[in-house]
């Protein structure tokens, strides 16, 4: 009996795995998507070390050596093999089509040497260093140039810039992401949370007596009126019921609600007053006047509920209907005015990418919330007396967290083409600056005739082409070893 026990808890303890464990052993059934994520995690290592990795500064630029090729690396001299060299770029103009053309002149030979003293930069921004992965003392004196990808319209180092703007590039993708599940996920939960439950879309600061109070009560009400908050009474009242994040959200949509169309209306009053005369001018001022009126009493006496599902999930319909590339133009425009740097462009088309699109998971995230709050456990939590943001933070969320992080895997590669789309159009990031969108849109300068005489300028394309597909590859594998059903 003894022994029969002992081969029962060792073969519990051999073969029992958790989810991420069996997780784990499902995701390793996909080559591609190792491979995929492998490569990933390349381009970020090499984005993070991008001052070690190229060999010019980003804003480097040689006027004189636009649009050169990539130089030719050189393996053997005199018939043997030798240290690889490259030869010096000589610039010359044909004397047939007047052209600009670019020879190598070898006469002499520059090698090239590994983790070599280059040009100084701040490695994570703060660390003094001049190592460099590939170099020689004749690039910083600048008697020859190291040109593997070719140049840009600046005569810029395309292969150092890859890697700067893959910075951009990659980052804005998982940063917009995880906003956008932020945001997402606190709305979606919310709304599947309290889906059914009334909340107050206006609500005023002062309690206005129904009929029936002032008919029972009479002065008490109006002294009730002058004396008691709506807001102290709606905050004990979530407090009592537990639903003090519904009660907190509803205030913060409403004021910023009234706060928005109070300040719409009163700029349009203002146009509108300057250009109307008479008899117009005068009705106009009266109309804007009792829509203020209305909007100071709904301000302070209003009261209207509404569901907190449909709160939310109309809120969501309304962000789906701004076609958000008209609206990042229009913002394009507006800063075009301004002198901002290209980190503030930056955290700018972060923040509108995540503000545009957190609506599709939101509506996903209440489908989940809608399923996972039936459950018995999350049922027993609240029968023991947890709260709500406990039951739904401790028990539901986590209950979607196998989906939500196949979200993010897929959302990510939209948000990256997204960057270098609008980056492309102009409307991301900006000069001296780099984003491979940026450096995609040096290839249409040329016209069609790009494509015979500098291929090399699509070399981002290429980038961003491999790490969307990379980024497939793994969320498909995420989806398929995160389904508990997949155990085949």
């Amino acid at each position: 009996m003894a022994d029969a026990e002992t081969n029962l808890i060792e073969g519990l303890s051999e073969h029992s795995q958790s989810y991420w464990q069996k997780a784990w052993q499902r995701f390793r059934r996909h080559p591609f998507a190792r491979w995929a994520g492998s490569f990933l995690i390349i381009l970020y290592l090499l984005a993070l070390f991008a001052d070690f990795v190229a060999p010019y500064p980003e804003a480097k630029s040689f006027r004189k050596l636009q649009f050169v090729e990539p130089t030719k690396v050189y393996y053997t001299a005199d018939g043997h093999l030798s240290r690889p060299y490259v030869c010096k770029v000589v610039r010359t103009r044909n004397k047939h089509t007047f052209k600009l053309e670019f020879k190598q002149d070898c006469s002499a030979h520059y090698p090239i040497y590994f983790i070599v003293h280059g040009y100084p930069y701040k490695f994570l921004g703060f660390i003094p260093m001049d190592l460099h992965l590939l170099g020689g003392p004749w690039l910083v004196e600048e008697k020859a140039q190291l040109f593997l990808w070719g140049t840009d319209d600046f005569g810029r180092d395309l292969f150092s810039r890859i890697w700067f703007g893959a910075r951009i590039s990659l980052t804005i993708g998982i940063l917009a992401s995880l906003v956008a599940l932020i945001i997402g996920v606190i709305m979606g939960a919310v709304s599947g949370f309290y889906a059914g439950q009334k909340t107050h879309l206006v609500r005023g600061v002062f309690h206005l007596p129904t009929r029936e109070e002032w008919r029972l009560s009479g002065g008490a009400a109006l002294l009730r009126l002058v004396s008691g908050s709506e807001l102290a009474r709606g905050f004990g009242e979530a407090r009592r019921e537990r639903q003090l994040p519904l009660f907190l959200l509803g205030l913060l949509v409403q004021y910023a609600l009234w706060g928005g169309g109070i300040y719409i209306l009163w700029i349009t009053m203002q146009g509108y007053m300057q250009v109307s005369k008479g008899l117009e001018h005068v009705i106009a001022q009266g109309i804007f006047m009792l829509l203020m009126l209305y909007m100071i009493w709904q301000l302070l006496f209003g009261r209207v509920q509404i569901d907190a599902d449909d709160l939310v999930m109309r809120s969501t319909e309304v962000l789906a209907a701004i076609p958000s590339l008209f609206l990042l133009i229009i913002l394009s425009g507006i800063l075009a005015k301004y002198d901002i740097s290209s980190s503030m462009r930056f955290m700018l088309v972060l923040i509108i990418l995540s503000f545009v699109g957190w609506g599709g998971l939101a509506r996903t995230v209440r489908s989940l919330v809608l399923q996972l709050r039936e459950m018995d456990y999350a049922q027993a939590a609240r029968a023991l007396g947890a709260k709500d943001f406990r039951v739904l933070f401790r028990h539901i969320i986590p209950g979607a967290l196998g989906y939500l992080i196949v979200v993010v895997s897929l959302t990510i590669p939209g948000y990256i083409l997204a960057e270098s789309g609008l980056s492309f159009l102009g409307l991301g990031i900006q000069e001296p600056s780099s984003s491979w969108g940026l450096l995609l849109s040096k290839a249409q300068q040329g016209g069609i005739s790009a494509l015979r005489d500098r291929q090399w300028l699509f070399i981002p394309g290429l980038f961003i082409f491999a790490s969307i597909l990379a980024y497939n590859y793994l969320g498909d594998a995420l989806r398929d070893a995160l389904d508990p059903r997949a155990e085949h």
